[in-house]
């Protein structure tokens, strides 16, 4: 087997180096780097050459003590279990599993392994080494962990060997499919307990007369020929559990061998070469990729199967097999299409690795890594399976931290008030995620946490603490009473300064206003208090304000102060409680408020039954005659008839208007007639104010529509003389303008307080 597979070998790295250029890559991005235990480090990279791939890398040191590779099988042989939870099965305190990948081709739809699976020189699978330069494992190269601890990539020598009377028989294989002119050995731990073999050969069953538990390296099994299944039978062998079945195809096994007689003693010895003996485990795969840091792959390279873009999952070596070195590349896939076998022998090389082959890739390309805070192995990588799903894998490989758990050496926490300054009686808790021993074990967190104050000026109940007393202090973390981890905590007895929201403001009466405060320390940063730290009171006579802020405005007209007090610092803001709204219509804010209101005040003007003032109505000359009547406090009791024929005696402002033209402040409009409901124009507006209040003078203003031979110009002018009127921009009077309410009681206001 040996000497055809070191032909072979020749001539396939013949045709492998012609593909390998000297530079391999473009470069790659660390997303994630970090320490998984000990003595694992978990890297991604974002690689980008012909394509963009992503690759997760895990790098065991398998010198350090606690630090271990590991072959990771099924409950069964020929069983599948996807790698994360393959992982997490077999992951215990003290062999804690911190990462592992998909290992060994198997056949997909039985679940049985392809190739070579040994361990501690127990035979799990004897396998098959495939024939044509374009199968994976063309030539016998395996990866393990021999038994000096190296992690190992090389060629591997295992021999079946039957013997009967004296002459020695090389068998091609134990425990798996039987092909053509093919002579393999089967014994108990087969998957199956018949052979399974088809009529195209003869099958000899060898009883050794004591159960066969395993089968290991440099095991002979010795027994006696019990029965001897002719060519073209078609009875199913049953494998003896204290026994073996050599099954046996061609003419030429049928010349060897056809002379065996039942009650023949027969003998079998498994065997394996020097350098696999006492593997802690091997792993038989292909091809392999890079031997003596280069290039090195052992198969043809133009075949479909390593010029396929895939997904891969690849084993290496360096610092002379101290170093393991477990990498996935995703693949079929946007964020990342893949390599082919000359793509990834040349990244490997890039990586400085000394050894590599590949394992099992495609859809079953896995990879899973223990993250900090759970001692469970999650997915790192994204498998190409729909949705990303894992593909179920007959055996896996683990990097192991062998350590038990340790003493606490790393907290990861958060503080609820994120380390800001404390006011004295404020509180504060620690939430803690996670506690990490130095192997990165996850430690369980209840009945372990605790918290001390270094100037016992934090008061500590359980996680949560409360500032006592002004100055400087320190929290520690401790896990098991010894304190792993530790923050500063400022503690103060007043804010450096302190403000209130809203400030200063005009308030209606009944209206509700919540304050709040914004405290800071003397670094300009928010500081933590409880909010019943904060005492309201009130000032003045303006209303009342609960223990949360919240001020409701009482008292109209009245103004004084909000107080804040926080610790020993107190801040105020003023507050006025705006006078009670004259009408629906004129608001506090309302431009003639003033006015408005002294002329109601007074009497002077009403408003309307519904509430309202209505400022902007057009005023009429019988309202205008009200207005003037009760302004100057005409006598309406005893009045002389004015004679109006459209005033009569019952008329409702009757005596307004007799009194206002018996004092010659108002007249008629002709023919005897006083007009009462037509609008009153800023020209009679003048007039009337002009003589009510015996204006006079000139202004230096010119009305541009105001000439001087106009009837009212002089009127006009007393009234600008007098400031009761400044016109409209431009020196435009606008006399033939309708009056509003407001406005005429504007004038009448001005005139009253000249």
């Amino acid at each position: 087997m040996k000497r055809i597979a070191k032909i072979l070998l020749v001539l396939v790295v013949m045709v492998s180096m012609v593909y390998s250029p000297a530079s391999a890559y473009a470069f790659q991005t660390v997303k994630k780097d970090i320490p998984l235990s000990k003595g694992v480090q978990y890297k991604q990279y974002t690689y980008s050459n012909t394509y963009t791939n992503s690759i997760n890398h895990l790098a065991i040191n398998v010198a350090d003590s606690t630090t271990a590779v590991q072959l990771g099988m099924p409950a069964n042989v020929n069983g599948k279990e996807s790698t994360v939870a393959n992982a997490n099965r077999l992951s215990r305190e003290g062999n804690r599993v911190v990462g592992a990948i998909n290992a060994s081709f198997y056949n997909m739809s039985e679940g049985y392994p392809l190739f070579l699976l040994a361990q501690n020189n127990v035979i799990l699978n004897g396998g098959v080494v495939s024939n044509g330069s374009d199968e994976y494992m063309n030539v016998p190269t395996a990866f393990g962990m021999t038994a000096d601890g190296r992690g190992t990539i090389d060629y591997f020598d295992f021999d079946v060997t039957l013997s009967h009377k004296g002459t020695n028989y090389e068998m091609s294989g134990l425990n798996r499919t039987r092909n053509i002119y093919e002579a393999v050995i089967y014994t108990p731990q087969f998957y199956s307990k018949t052979t399974n073999t088809n009529e195209y050969g003869f099958e000899i069953v060898v009883d050794t007369g004591a159960p066969i538990t395993e089968n290991t390296f440099g095991q002979t099994l010795t027994g006696t020929v019990t029965q001897i299944k002719p060519y073209g039978s078609k009875e199913k062998i049953t494998i003896p559990s204290t026994g073996f079945v050599v099954s046996l195809q061609g003419g030429d096994w049928h010349s060897k061998l056809s002379h065996v007689a039942i009650g023949d003693e027969m003998s079998v010895n498994f065997s394996i070469d020097k350098l696999w003996q006492d593997a802690q485990f091997i792993l038989a795969s292909g091809p392999y990729l890079v031997k003596d840091n280069k290039p090195y792959i052992m198969m043809s390279t133009t075949s479909a199967r390593a010029k396929e873009i895939a997904p891969r999952t690849v084993v290496a070596t360096s610092n002379n097999g101290q170093t393991v070195h477990f990498i996935t590349v995703d693949g079929r896939q946007s964020h990342s299409k893949g390599m082919n076998m000359v793509q990834l022998a040349n990244y490997l090389v890039s990586l400085g690795v000394e050894r590599a082959i590949n394992l099992d890739g495609g859809g079953s390309t896995t990879m899973g890594i223990r993250n900090y805070g759970s001692n469970n192995v999650v997915l790192a990588n994204l498998p190409s399976n729909s949705g990303n799903t894992q593909r179920l894998v007959s055996a896996t490989l683990h990097a192991v931290s062998t350590a038990p758990n340790g003493k606490g050496t790393h907290i990861k926490f958060t503080n609820s008030t994120n380390n800001a300054t404390l006011l004295v009686d404020a509180s504060s808790s620690v939430a803690v995620q996670y506690v990490l021993d130095e192997n990165f074990n996850t430690l369980p967190l209840d009945g372990h946490l605790s918290l001390a104050s270094q100037n016992e000026g934090l008061s500590v109940n359980g996680l949560s603490y409360k500032a006592t007393k002004a100055g400087d202090d320190r929290i520690y973390i401790g896990y098991d009473g010894s304190a792993v981890q530790s923050f500063p905590v400022k503690v103060v007895d007043a804010p450096t300064t302190l403000n209130i929201t809203p400030g200063s403001k005009t308030v209606s009466a009944g209206e509700s206003v919540t304050y709040t405060v914004d405290a800071k320390d003397e670094n300009g940063k928010a500081i933590v208090y409880n909010p019943s730290q904060v005492k309201w009171s009130v000032e003045g006579n303006i209303g009342t304000i609960t223990s949360n802020g919240k001020f409701t405005a009482q008292n109209p007209g009245t103004t004084g102060e909000i107080i804040a007090t926080l610790g020993t610092k107190s801040q105020t803001v003023t507050v006025s409680v705006a006078k009670k709204a004259l009408f629906k219509d004129i608001p506090n804010n309302y431009t003639y408020f003033n006015e408005v209101e002294y002329l109601t005040s007074n009497k002077i003007i009403t408003g309307y039954s519904d509430g309202t003032f209505k400022p902007d109505n057009k005023l009429t000359r019988a309202h205008a005659a009200v207005i003037i009547s009760r302004a100057l406090g005409l006598n309406t009791s005893n009045v002389k008839n004015p004679s109006f024929k459209d005033i009569p005696a019952n008329h409702i402002y009757y005596k307004e208007i007799a009194a206002v033209a018996e004092a010659g402040i108002m007249s008629g409009r002709g023919n005897n007639k006083f007009d009462p409901d037509a609008t009153l124009t800023r020209a009679q507006m003048a007039k009337i104010v002009a003589l009510a209040y015996d204006l006079k003078g000139t202004s230096n203003i010119v009305f541009k529509d105001v000439p001087k031979n106009d009837w009212a110009h002089a009127y006009i002018q007393q009234l600008a003389a007098n400031k009761i009127t400044t016109g409209y921009p431009g020196n435009l009077f606008k006399p033939n303008e309708s009056i509003s309410r407001v406005h005429f009681g504007l004038f009448l206001y001005r005139a009253i307080q000249q």
